[in-house]
């Protein structure tokens, strides 16, 4: 009975997540790089790749983590493509039904697990992340019993808790890069807070498992993870700049474009937009402080609080300090942050709602009303009407024309270079992005922002063509003298040079 309440609300929310792509079939960037991923694990017997060359001017060697493109790798390309906007809404279902049994073991309560998990569902950010075929929701799901387990054993002693922490911190070294990276801050922070070695212990116990389990596998994905970081030192100045005009004014920045700019400016307060209900930490805190009546604190409830306003601290920090967006963009953070934001939000909504009756019913409606229209109104404007962002078909037509192009193999340079993967996919072409993370400090010439004439680039990598939109660089500023554009499709040109 229980195992069929907790689906009911996970089942809503993966149709919310998923309808818009039901009309934006082909929605996505990293879709592509992910796809490929599986390509690669698929052509190698299920295993993990070696050296990729294939469609890819700078190669390198397969270098993300396993078992996201491992699983996959099992369905063929034809069902892949069809089900590929289903899959993350699929893992954060997953994550929908942790949420229900968590805040039930903490409280006991049918209802407030339910609200818990509907809470968790109007969180904005979830289904804008899960947009996508993406690894991020099992990253997540895997943060989750990777962290909250561990943080069990250390309150109440579970032997069991830590087994499962420890499983779970092994698989997350081979799941989701930025997940981890986010573990290892979050346990850092908790070995100061708890003032023990345990969570340290589970991650490098972790780290030594998983490196074992790959044959050493994982310490190449390591070294890649640390060159996207260091690439971002060196070019944090460009992390949101046009490849072309370089930084702009935010007004001449699409809509993606000024809601980054808006979060960095004013991050400590447009923070509470990406994920409302983290307020719920800092009315825990004041409730545990003043030791409100009839509020009965509870070690692990407190605990969640913290684990909320650390991760909301440091991405409004990280926002803030332009020399920190190597680690990542900091509203992700709170991503990471949202089930013990829901979890508290459903305990804290019930006890104030004793106190204060039914100002809190209609409040909570309104907040829940507001992020749902919210949340609509990202996925018509951002992926059901996108055409930057998307395989359209003015694209379609220009692969098509390129592999009926008479060079066995042509060699093409993308602009914006957001289109290369895409690119890499879906034609007979090698195409000038890195096949690897190390292989990033070569793009420097291009990306992020380009530095030389695409006349020298072309000479240096023997390029055939250029593939461009006009929607995202005019023609005539790219400086080409007598561009020869042999096709046209939309908006989208492909330049002999």
């Amino acid at each position: 009975m229980y195992l069929l309440l907790a689906l009911l609300i996970p089942f809503a929310s993966f149709i919310l997540q998923s309808y818009p792509r039901l009309i934006n079939k082909l929605f996505g960037v990293d879709v592509w790089t992910r796809l490929l991923e599986i390509e690669h694990v698929k052509k190698a017997g299920h295993k993990i790749p070696g050296k990729i060359t294939h469609g890819f001017i700078i190669d390198g060697h397969f270098d993300y983590p396993i078992i996201f493109p491992w699983i996959f790798s099992f369905f063929s390309k034809k069902t892949l493509l069809k089900i590929q906007g289903f899959v993350s809404p699929f893992f954060d279902a997953l994550q929908n039904v942790l949420v229900f049994y968590i805040t039930y073991s903490l409280t006991n309560r049918i209802e407030a697990a339910l609200l818990a998990q509907l809470i968790y569902s109007l969180i904005p950010m979830i289904p804008i992340e899960n947009s996508y075929l993406t690894p991020r929701s099992l990253g997540y799901f895997n943060f989750t019993l990777a962290f909250y387990p561990t943080m069990l054993f250390v309150t109440y002693g579970n032997p069991w808790m830590l087994f499962v922490g420890l499983f779970f911190t092994t698989t997350l070294f081979l799941t989701h890069r930025f997940a981890l990276q986010s573990l290892l801050i979050l346990s850092i922070f908790f070995s100061f807070v708890d003032q023990t070695f345990i969570y340290s212990t589970v991650f490098v116990v972790g780290f030594i498992t998983a490196t074992l389990l790959t044959k050493g596998y994982y310490l190449r994905v390591a070294k890649g993870h640390l060159y996207n970081i260091y690439f971002w030192v060196v070019n944090y100045t460009f992390r949101f700049a046009h490849q072309i005009y370089g930084i702009r004014d935010t007004k001449k920045q699409d809509w993606v474009g000024q809601i980054y700019a808006l979060l960095s400016v004013f991050s400590p307060i447009f923070m509470f937009g990406i994920n409302v209900w983290i307020v719920s930490a800092f009315v825990y805190i004041y409730l545990h402080i003043i030791k409100a009546e009839n509020f009965v604190p509870d070690p692990i409830l407190y605990k969640m609080s913290l684990w909320i306003l650390f991760f909301y601290v440091f991405g409004a920090v990280v926002l803030k300090v332009k020399r920190l967006i190597p680690i990542g963009e900091g509203q992700r953070y709170l991503e990471m942050a949202t089930v013990p934001a829901a979890v508290l939000s459903s305990v804290l909504y019930f006890y104030l709602f004793e106190q204060f009756g039914i100002i809190i019913a209609v409040l909570f409606a309104l907040l829940a009303i507001g992020n749902l229209g919210l949340i609509i109104t990202i996925q018509i404007k951002g992926i059901i009407k996108d055409k930057n962002r998307s395989l359209t078909h003015e694209l379609q037509t220009m692969f098509e024309y390129i592999n009926k192009l008479a060079e066995k193999t042509p060699r093409i340079m993308c602009i914006p270079h957001q289109i290369t993967t895409m690119t890499v996919y879906n034609t007979k072409a090698d195409v000038l992005v890195n096949a690897d993370n190390p292989g990033l400090m070569k793009l420097s010439d291009f990306f992020p922002i380009l530095q030389k004439p695409i006349t020298e680039i072309a000479k240096k990598y023997d390029l055939d063509y250029l593939l461009m939109r006009e929607s995202f660089v005019k023609l005539s500023d790219l400086k080409l003298k007598k561009p020869n554009i042999i096709f046209t499709s939309g908006d989208i040109h492909l330049i002999k040079l």
